[in-house]
């Protein structure tokens, strides 16, 4: 093989695309970034072409004549084992992408792909596999150019909220206090950054409700959020939890939670998470992480069980979660939400309101363990009350006795939290930002250890992940365990 260089020092893109708009758009985009292209309507073609044409990169579709674009990436790869791909396709399904994912593909996006983050995509592959081309090196720190509206400004941004009010609406942590004021505030700033945050506070902290309400008033409102407890935090699982960031036009957000107690190896992932490497590198740019952990997390960087080095990257932009008894004007109104929630997944006749003294004995109590503990407070104490009536100081103290014996004993669990469901939507202010619309949340269930797999236990609800589909009938949880089944690979017979 040859390579024939054009003299200008250009790093060279090959494009292989049947339909002629979509090849023509992609070499325009290509060209006018500064790269040499090769464009090509059928993959024995550009098979052809590789024979005599070193190139630094690849866009395939998938759907092509002869043989699909896996089959075509293959048969490149023989020629050329060191090129980077990126498939641009219609026809991407969850299986597809999660194959792709693990076979050193560097991005995968829908067809029509945004041409700013297909090109940042382009950009980031090459610079980092050290080609030629210094404009190859210029990407963007921005995952995604935020929303225009008609008069040409930032949709998302609203005016700046002043100082005497809410930041913005809050749908999963609410509140009115000065407390809750000035953390939204903080929040607000860091809304549109594409930086990791790292959420850190007590524990029983609020952070999956902080971390929704984050990612609905930010430019990644559009995209998916997608949930990984630190439980489940392993190469696997992510792949699974990020697969709707891969047929999403929008980049999304990744709440990921526990991060106090991860080991070494999951602590390994997480820098490759963040750098997009290895099987991480279709993500790339796809999502914005937001990290949450307990103060237990710097007790174990000076004990050295905690890469010091990965704790810098993480808390470079940080905010500190305030204590539910810090908040204490705002403990009822959450409290409300709580048991609307309760009530919405499907025990009807549940209490949805307080006696003022239950209301009183909420604020007065310090609750050490934060909205965990007021949340398995408020359900027990509902198994308690008569239907329908006002929850009442007698079945809150009921409830606070059984779940303090059974933390000392431990021979019984307390009850599980309710699905986590946004507030009702308040008529928005000409000052605060106007909530957004948001889908359902959608709950995976669990998979048992090695130990667990003899003895079938009842399923659980585990991580949760809301997203926005591209259309009313994509049923991601049907495609989600097909995909998995279809991935998986066979036992040998």
């Amino acid at each position: 093989m040859s390579n024939a260089p054009s003299g200008s020092g250009k790093a060279h893109v090959l494009v292989v695309e049947d339909s002629s708009v979509f090849r023509e758009m992609q070499g325009l985009l290509l060209r006018q970034a500064g790269y040499e292209v090769s464009l090509h309507e059928t993959p024995q073609g550009a098979l052809t072409a590789a024979t005599k044409q070193v190139f630094d990169l690849v866009v395939i579709d998938y759907e092509l004549p002869e043989m699909n674009g896996q089959q075509f990436m293959h048969g490149l790869r023989k020629l050329q084992p060191d090129i980077a791909v990126v498939f641009v396709s219609g026809a991407l399904t969850l299986e597809l992408a999660i194959q792709l994912s693990s076979q050193g593909v560097a991005g995968i996006f829908n067809k029509p792909a945004n041409p700013k983050v297909l090109l940042e995509k382009i950009n980031e592959t090459l610079a980092r596999n050290a080609v030629r081309d210094t404009a190859a090196r210029m990407g963007s720190n921005s995952p995604i150019a935020p929303r225009r509206n008609a008069a040409g400004g930032d949709a998302a941004a609203g005016a700046e909220p002043t100082a005497d009010r809410l930041a913005y609406t809050p749908r999963f942590l609410l509140g009115q206090s000065d407390v809750f004021r000035e953390f939204s505030h903080r929040l607000w700033k860091v809304r549109d950054f594409r930086a990791a945050l790292l959420l850190h506070g007590e524990a029983g902290s609020p952070f999956e409700a902080i971390a929704r309400d984050l990612a609905e008033i930010s430019i990644f409102r559009d995209g998916p959020v997608m949930l990984c407890r630190g439980a489940d935090f392993e190469t696997r699982a992510l792949i699974e939890v990020l697969a709707p960031s891969l047929l999403s036009h929008d980049a999304g957000t990744l709440v990921v939670t526990g991060v106090e107690k991860f080991t070494a190896a999951q602590q390994k992932t997480l820098e490759n998470l963040m750098t997009g490497r290895d099987v991480f590198l279709p993500f790339a740019r796809r999502f914005r992480i937001v990290l949450a952990a307990t103060n237990e997390l710097s007790d174990r960087v000076d004990d050295g069980s905690f890469n010091e080095t990965l704790y810098y990257k993480i808390s470079a932009l940080s905010l500190l979660v305030p204590t539910l008894r810090e908040m204490r004007a705002d403990i009822v109104t959450n409290g409300l939400r709580i048991l609307a929630g309760h009530v919405e997944s499907g025990n009807s006749g549940g209490p949805l309101a307080f006696t003022a003294d239950a209301a009183a004995w909420l604020e007065a109590r310090d609750w050490p363990g934060n909205f965990d503990q007021l949340t398995r407070t408020l359900l027990a104490a509902a198994k308690h009350q008569a239907s329908g009536d006002a929850l009442t100081v007698a079945a809150l103290e009921q409830a606070a006795r059984e779940i303090a014996k059974a933390t000392v004993s431990r021979s019984t669990p307390p009850p599980a939290p309710a699905p986590l469901r946004p507030a009702a939507e308040p008529a928005p202010t000409a000052e605060a930002r106007p909530p957004f619309p948001i889908t359902s949340a959608l709950a995976a269930e669990a998979k048992p250890s090695a130990a667990q797999a003899a003895t079938p236990a009842p399923k659980v609800l585990t991580a949760q992940s809301i997203f926005r589909p591209a259309s009313a009938a994509f049923n991601f949880t049907a495609r989600l365990s097909d995909a998995l089944t279809a991935a998986t690979p066979k036992s040998p017979a």
